[in-house]
């Protein structure tokens, strides 16, 4: 999940060239909270040929290669991120097709990942962003672009677009947040500004694109805090915005999963009656 609130001031002024073709106004809607499992839509600075454009795709890669419906829909699930490992090897979807030639960035102001905590039922989401920058302004993280068409009923041909972030080994910090499920211990490709403007560029080398998703970023380079839950229909008690820092009593330092027991904080004689 990634947070995309701001103005294309922001980042125009990073890439002065850019070209806006979307359909939508930028600052449409709220964009506190995208959902890649969701194949949400999100802003995108995709290169074609000489061209910088800024424009509006799904997130999620289609596999188009799937016939099943069933299939088809978890393995896109699959295909919101696109592990470093797999641009490098010949034989994956992503470089037999060409993806890896199709680079992407993604401007966003925080993601957010969860944590899982020792005998707690929900998952602690925290809201992550590097200190390259103001937090209010973006960072972009790369990723690559998918393009294709398919033919309607009415014989007409509708061109479809998405996209996925590439994502690395977790740093330290990350795996200390990322610390379950199937893909845990893993993060985005957080990249300097400077890398970033690399990977979009039409002069990108091969050495370019293999230092690029070879970078790590180290773990004091990340600013992180805790947050309400994201999901569901629950409002805050506060009536702050979801990205707002939010306290969870008894949640341990980083590296350390099992809660702290916050009983005796409590009036002695309120526990004795109950």
């Amino acid at each position: 999940m990634i947070s995309q609130q701001g103005e294309i001031d922001l980042i125009t002024d990073i890439f002065p060239q850019l070209e806006n073709v979307k359909k939508l106004p930028f600052d449409q809607g709220d964009r506190t909270l995208i959902n890649g499992n969701a194949f949400q839509p999100a802003d995108v600075i995709v290169r074609h040929h000489e061209r910088l454009l800024l424009g509006e795709m799904e997130w999620g890669v289609h596999p188009i290669f799937e016939t099943d419906k069933a299939a088809y829909h978890k393995r896109r699930l699959s295909m919101v991120n696109a592990r470093r490992d797999k641009l490098l090897d010949t034989n994956s979807y992503w470089n037999s097709k060409g993806l890896i030639r199709n680079p992407a960035l993604i401007p966003v102001n925080k993601i957010y990942e969860h944590r899982h905590i020792e005998t707690w039922d929900t998952p602690v989401p925290y809201a992550i962003s590097t200190n390259h920058q103001p937090e209010d302004e973006y960072f972009y993280i790369p990723g690559v672009y998918q393009v294709y068409d398919t033919k309607q009923p009415d014989g007409q041909t509708r061109k479809h677009t998405s996209f996925a972030i590439i994502t690395t080994e977790a740093n330290t910090t990350m795996q200390n947040i990322h610390n379950h499920g199937e893909n845990k211990h893993r993060m985005p490709l957080y990249v300097p500004l400077e890398m970033a403007k690399q990977w979009i560029s039409p002069k990108r080398t091969l050495g370019d694109f293999k230092e690029i998703i070879n970078y790590q970023l180290p773990s004091e380079d990340l600013n992180y805090y805790t947050v309400h839950p994201l999901t569901g229909k629950k409002q805050r008690a506060d009536g702050k915005s979801k990205d707002s820092p939010w306290t969870w009593p008894g949640l341990p330092t980083l590296g350390n999963d099992t809660p702290i027991d916050i009983s005796n904080l409590f009036d002695p004689c309120l526990q004795k009656a109950s």
